[in-house]
């Protein structure tokens, strides 16, 4: 699956989480701190401790139903019980074996955990398996008022694959997993969401004539609500939106637009000093130098973000992988 590359990263990755946990913590930063949840939302704590235990009491109820298993491990990861969470899936797989559904939540959750290559595993037997499986609509955990769900199940088994692999470092692979992705968006929020990913690993893979392709048609008047973060930054590699009119945003959508603009950033370098010439970039010594340059723009961004407390969030994961890259 991962090319060899990449295989030492995983490897680094691996042996890091084998590490013991201090108690509380649930997993360790690739920069080696040990990460705790974050204390709950006073305003919000009752309830969610609430939906919780009604959960723990419905799954109780009825073991072996599967949406059960799926919800009460959503209410533990909402409240930053991840490795529970991920216990509660694996007993529900030993009851529905290969079930994409809770294949694909225990991928999200072993993403979370910084292990990416547990993740991609999950989520590769969750895509096999949708090729049987019908497609339908994932209620949301915290739903926007007045806002339908927008993702799927087979939207959110290659979206989380593809973050799985590109966090991995096969960009490759993750190019193909978004690209099933987008085959299949039925609305503008998901479109925005993993549009902006592909044209983050198509740069990546120095594909900036496909990079461009991707956010053409991206448009101001696209009917987003919850993806802002990401239709900004479509817009912004369009070439639709300046940097400067970039809103700001809070908590997980806030760290995603961060990373995009921590990449963007890193990426600017690439963008104007070198064209896609297979020649050129297999002159000895130049991968080394893009590389160097790729990082050097965007480094500060990056390690602020990493630090920030919402760690679960995938912008800072990646943050994280970004500098843990560049350590190695």
């Amino acid at each position: 699956m991962v090319h060899g590359r990449f295989l030492l990263f995983l490897v680094l990755l691996a042996s890091a989480a084998c590490r013991t946990l201090p108690p509380g913590a649930e997993c360790w930063s690739l920069d080696g701190r040990a990460l705790t949840p974050p204390a709950p939302d006073p305003s919000a704590k009752a309830a969610q401790l609430e939906a919780l235990e009604q959960a723990r009491l419905e799954l109780a109820v009825s073991p072996e139903d599967k949406n059960a298993v799926i919800w009460y491990a959503r209410r533990l990861g909402y409240a930053g019980r991840y490795r529970e969470a991920i216990k509660v899936l694996s007993d529900g797989l030993d009851v529905h074996r290969g079930d994409p559904f809770l294949l694909r939540h225990r991928g999200h959750r072993w993403i979370t955990l910084r292990e990416f290559g547990k993740a991609a595993a999950d989520l590769e037997r969750a895509a096999d398996a949708c090729r049987t499986t019908r497609d339908e609509v994932e209620p949301d955990g915290q739903p926007t008022p007045g806002r339908p769900p927008h993702s799927s199940l087979h939207f959110n088994v290659h979206y989380h694959l593809g973050l799985a692999l590109f966090l991995a470092g096969d960009f490759e692979l993750a190019e193909r997993a978004w690209l099933d992705c987008l085959a299949i968006v039925a609305n503008d929020e998901s479109r925005v969401a993993v549009t902006h990913w592909l044209w983050c690993v198509r740069v990546r893979l120095r594909d900036f004539a496909g990079a461009e392709a991707l956010v053409a048609n991206m448009g101001p008047d696209m009917d987003v609500v919850e993806n802002k973060s990401y239709h900004q930054l479509c817009l912004l590699y369009a070439g639709k939106l300046q940097r400067e009119q970039i809103v700001s945003l809070a908590g997980s959508a806030g760290s995603a637009l961060a990373f995009g603009l921590a990449h963007y950033r890193m990426v600017q370098s690439e963008l104007r000093s070198y064209s896609f010439d297979p020649v050129q970039t297999s002159e000895p010594g130049i991968k080394a130098r893009m590389d160097t340059a790729l990082l050097d723009d965007g480094r500060g961004d990056l390690e602020a973000l990493a630090r920030a407390p919402g760690w679960s969030a995938f912008g800072v994961i990646a943050a994280e992988v970004e500098l843990a890259r560049w350590r190695q």
